[in-house]
């Protein structure tokens, strides 16, 4: 299932409102006041989220016994709706479409899925700039394997994908997935930040020039853990944001871990997209089986999309 959290602070005068979806898509409204942490710039702490408010609830037949697990969204303002967003199921049944014109009601796509044997998926748009329409797609092969693995597609009208590369190619024995793909705002430059492990667990980034070049970059290890840490997000926060303007722009990395069998939210904080991520105060920041969050900045506003694993009963 997958929840979205909504949540407020000052920004420039106006209000910062964001979201969260889960496993189970959910939506909630809360209010955010960060705090200072030693070594870093006001706003480092994260949004404290508020109660979650579930979306993507209706069932598709070619879902099965799965569920929509991520959300990743764009705003396209096309075929009559403002946002398009992508889901994988639980277990990498494939991937879905679902579009909604204020971020809380989804339609699903009547089509779906649009891929099969794919799971994570994670959009950019506006990526070339001779190309501005077109849409690159990172999601992951073979989920339910111990060498699962990355793979780049691009789409033009959001429904058909076309597989270019591996990003990150199979490796006999070791998980690669949750791929995540992220343009920097200060820099320009593409990043790839993805969970690699089966022992242990690693939280890695590669980042370039050009999206297509990402499987060929030097990578660095941003997160390490005899632990499981997974489901990296990387999100900026512009230096406006706050009522005392901090000198930097601050970037979150949203991970999932497992402590005593329960899923749970923990965030890092840095001043550079691949930077030294420290735990931000407050950890972890969701709890009781919500993981998986996806964070989104539309509008002057902040949208978590993230998934709730609930009790049978």
């Amino acid at each position: 299932m997958i929840s979205w959290l909504s949540k407020t602070c000052e920004h420039s005068g106006a209000r910062l409102r964001s979201l969260l979806p889960v496993i189970v898509l959910l939506a909630m409204l809360s209010s955010t006041v960060p705090q200072e942490a030693p070594g870093f710039p006001r706003l480092s702490a994260y949004f404290d989220l508020g109660k979650p408010r579930r979306v993507l609830s209706k069932h598709q037949r070619w879902e099965g016994d799965q569920f929509p697990h991520t959300l990743s969204v764009l705003e396209m303002s096309r075929d009559g709706y403002r946002y398009w967003g992508w889901y994988g199921l639980n277990e990498g049944r494939g991937i879905g479409l679902a579009r909604s014109n204020n971020l809380v009601y989804w339609v699903k796509y009547q089509k779906n899925p649009l891929l099969t044997n794919a799971r994570w998926p994670s959009l950019l748009a506006r990526v070339n700039p001779t190309d501005p329409d077109l849409l690159y797609v990172a999601y992951t092969r073979d989920y339910d394997t111990p060498t699962s693995y990355i793979v780049l597609a691009t789409t033009r009208d959001g429904m058909h994908l076309t597989t270019l590369k591996s990003l990150v190619r199979p490796v006999t024995n070791q998980r690669n997935q949750n791929p995540n793909l992220f343009r920097d705002p200060q820099t320009g430059r593409f990043f790839l930040t993805w969970f690699r492990g089966n022992e242990r667990s690693e939280i890695v980034s590669r980042s370039a020039v050009r999206i297509e070049d990402l499987d060929n970059a030097p990578e660095k290890v941003l997160v390490a853990s005899d632990e499981t840490v997974a489901a990296p997000t990387l999100l900026y926060l512009d230096r406006s944001v706050g009522p005392d303007h901090q000198r930097l722009g601050i970037y979150y990395l949203a991970t999932e871990i497992y402590p005593h069998s329960e899923w749970q939210t923990k965030v890092f904080a840095s001043d550079a997209a691949d930077g030294d991520f420290k735990p931000v105060p407050g950890n972890p920041v969701l709890r009781s089986g919500r993981a998986c969050l996806f964070q989104h900045i539309f509008q002057n506003r902040f949208y978590g999309y993230l998934c709730h694993e609930e009790p049978e009963d």
